[in-house]
């Protein structure tokens, strides 16, 4: 739980910010939709700041990846649009903040704006590097993206995103069942069958989703080698 003094902050911030509709809507937008504030919401923004600067001795990349995370235990909560304000928060004490900025882009990929969710993928990408979760998410972001435009650039980044995960770490069950999805919506579904098969094969293969196979079992029976 936050200390009281960040709380207090927290709620204060919040409870100005509900007051201004216009607020709302730029809360749910990444950077608060690079859109010029008004001096009400410059104004809140100062005092959000400076109670993170007290809370946190002005350690802005401390105060800013705590509330990253925060963005990311509310994503996984369901609660997006909390998420997004948590993210814009982050990256408001820390431009540079790239757990931040993947959140950002993960709220966008889950609303369906691929594009946009791949812009702020590859603006984190140089700031994160290659942890795993993070390359994860952005090579199923881009096979997801590649299949919904028909793109085939995309598609090929995609697949060697997938592979170089699969070298690095050949366990990791998300990333299986991602290639398997991303070739079933090319309509390779042999393929998107081999995938499958190695992420059965590994320690965490209950993580795979039923419906997916269920889904590509009706439109190819499984093989039988």
């Amino acid at each position: 739980m936050p200390p009281t003094r960040l709380l207090q902050t927290l709620l204060t911030a919040t409870f100005v910010l509900s007051c201004l509709a216009h607020a709302q809507d730029m809360n749910l937008l990444p950077k608060y939709g690079s859109q010029p504030k008004s001096d009400a919401l410059k104004a809140s923004d100062a005092v959000f700041i400076s109670g993170m600067d007290e809370e946190y001795h002005g350690d802005r990349a401390k105060a800013s990846m705590y509330m990253a995370m925060r963005g990311w235990q509310f994503l996984a909560a369901g609660d997006f649009d909390t998420a997004m304000r948590r993210f814009n928060q982050a990256w408001l004490l820390n431009h540079s903040n790239g757990t931040a900025l993947w959140g950002m882009g993960a709220y966008e990929a889950h609303s369906g704006k691929l594009d946009e969710s791949l812009k702020l993928f590859a603006e984190a990408e140089p700031l994160i590097g290659d942890q795993i979760n993070f390359s994860v998410d952005y090579a199923k972001t881009m096979g997801l993206a590649g299949v919904s435009l028909k793109n085939d650039p995309m598609l090929k980044d995609a697949f060697a995103r997938f592979d170089r995960i699969y070298q690095k770490a050949p366990d990791n069950v998300l990333n299986l069942q991602n290639w398997a999805i991303t070739l079933y919506g090319k309509g390779n579904y042999s393929e998107a069958w081999a995938k499958v098969k190695l992420a059965e094969a590994t320690p965490n293969k209950n993580q795979l989703d039923p419906r997916f196979i269920a889904d590509l079992q009706s439109h190819m029976p499984r093989p039988q080698n």
